[in-house]
């Protein structure tokens, strides 16, 4: 048999093992995998040797289709996807307009996943006054739903009640529900009195923002989530380690209906680097003490944590650098969906981080969850040909020049990174070379809705 695209010689990699081998895809799924000594046919031949060959990622919390002009758009996002390996995004719901009813749902696939080069799929939200939609919502393919317990310019906060209405309506729907966990009225009396004392800068944004106003938001979502135990309950971008070691109290103690997700900022920086590299690192939670960032990574490759999310919500210039001398104006969130990779490899590496666990990670388990893994997560026959090919040792530094997405800033500019992306395949398409002058070589376009397989 002579399949479309064969990659071989490289180390296969899954949630459970390596292997030398070959992939053998054809009509976009994988068709075959064979060890090392099995001889696979394919019109096009990929020597992999030398390269980790690893199923595409998958980024579960994104902001690709804000609908704001100067922030991102899924081309440009997607662009940034394939540089970063990841070859299947899901985008959150606040964007201009917020995907909330069927017909947002709709108006995003038609006008932003038109221009995508990667696969996407579509979050909803569990806001006041639209819990109605929910069901259509599934109906259409929307597996995730966001809320936050805290305020956010654009979108709803949703109150406890609210929520749990929520959680009740997701219970029979199925889904999953993403919840941005801070308490707002802590964080809004800390903002005030700081502001009072006239500061200003990146350590007041610290202080605003305390590892106990986002414990006691988790606490009380999990607390929720134990009043309607069939709705699956995901805390996004946690930040601080105390939010994980609840994660696993509760799972101990029996509660199955709960996951938490971490996101390379939290992994990569610290305080100290908020305060010294300031706006371009501005995240909502912050960044934490390098202790914090320590224990995480314990908690990351220990199993504790689901998954890594990139969170990456940019901003321009206007509202970053140009700002930066009150730090309150700053806008919170900082790119990082094309370094989210490079940075879980390259610090992961260095604390013990498997390629193993690493799949599982950013692959498998958000396949998983999110209501993918039919088509997602792995290079087992049958699913997608999405792969990653890496070259684990070469050594590198993230230049500006080299970013993809619409805004040209990283807070890991000037960075060194081990291990690179050299290949990212979408459905057997070659989408991101690392050796081609473009680097991007397939077109707009080429990305497809990904639909949830949701179960009640």
């Amino acid at each position: 048999m002579e399949f479309d695209l064969v990659i071989s010689g490289g180390e296969i990699v899954s949630g459970k093992g390596t292997f030398r081998g070959s992939v053998g895809i054809s009509s976009g799924r994988v068709a075959a995998l064979a060890a090392e000594g099995t001889e696979l046919r394919g019109k096009v031949m990929v020597n992999a040797e030398g390269l980790m060959v690893l199923p595409g990622l998958i980024d579960a919390h994104s902001h690709a289709g804000h609908g704001d002009p100067d922030r991102e758009n899924f081309a440009a996002f997607s662009r940034a996807c394939a540089a970063g390996g990841i070859t299947t995004f899901i985008d959150m719901s606040l964007s201009n307009p917020s995907t909330l009813t069927v017909q947002t749902v709709r108006e995003k696939i038609e006008t932003s996943g038109a221009i995508s080069h990667v696969d996407y799929a579509l979050y909803g939200g569990v806001v006041p006054g639209y819990l109605d939609h929910i069901e259509s919502m599934v109906k259409e393919g929307v597996g995730a739903f966001k809320s936050f317990t805290c305020r956010c310019s654009n979108y709803p906060m949703t109150d406890d009640g609210t929520l749990l209405q929520g959680m009740k309506i997701l219970e029979k729907t199925g889904g999953i529900l993403s919840v941005h966990a801070e308490n707002d009225t802590l964080i809004q009396n800390l903002v005030d009195r700081l502001m009072a004392e006239g500061k200003n800068g990146p350590r007041a944004y610290l202080d605003s923002h305390p590892p106990y106003s986002e414990l006691e938001a988790v606490q009380r979502v999990f607390f929720l989530a134990a009043q309607a135990p069939l709705c699956r309950v995901h805390i996004a971008h946690v930040s601080i380690p105390e939010g994980m070691e609840l994660l696993r109290r509760l799972r101990g103690e029996g509660m199955n209906n709960i996951s938490a997700e971490t996101c390379p900022q939290y992994l990569g920086m610290n305080e100290e680097d908020l305060e010294a590299v300031g706006a371009f690192a501005k995240s909502d939670p912050p960044v934490r003490t390098p202790e914090a960032v320590e224990r995480m990574w314990e908690l990351v490759i220990d199993g504790t944590v689901d998954i890594i999310a990139s969170d990456h919500s940019p901003h321009p210039l206007s509202k970053k650098t140009e700002v930066e001398a009150d730090f309150w104006k700053v806008a919170e969130g900082c790119t990082g969906v094309q370094t989210m990779f490079p940075v879980v490899l390259t610090e992961g590496r260095k604390r013990g981080l498997s390629w193993e666990r690493l799949v599982q990670l950013m692959a498998e388990r958000p396949a998983e969850l999110f209501g993918l893994s039919g088509r997602k997560g792995s290079l087992m026959p049958g699913m997608d040909g999405d792969v990653l090919l890496v070259d684990p040792e070469k050594e590198w530094v993230l230049e500006e020049k080299d970013l993809q997405h619409l805004v040209k800033h990283s807070p890991f500019t000037d960075r060194t990174f081990r291990g690179r992306v050299v290949r990212t395949y979408v459905r057997g398409e070659l989408v991101y070379d690392d050796n081609a002058p473009e680097k991007i070589v397939n077109r707009e376009g080429w990305g497809k809705y990904c639909p949830a397989e949701v179960n009640p």
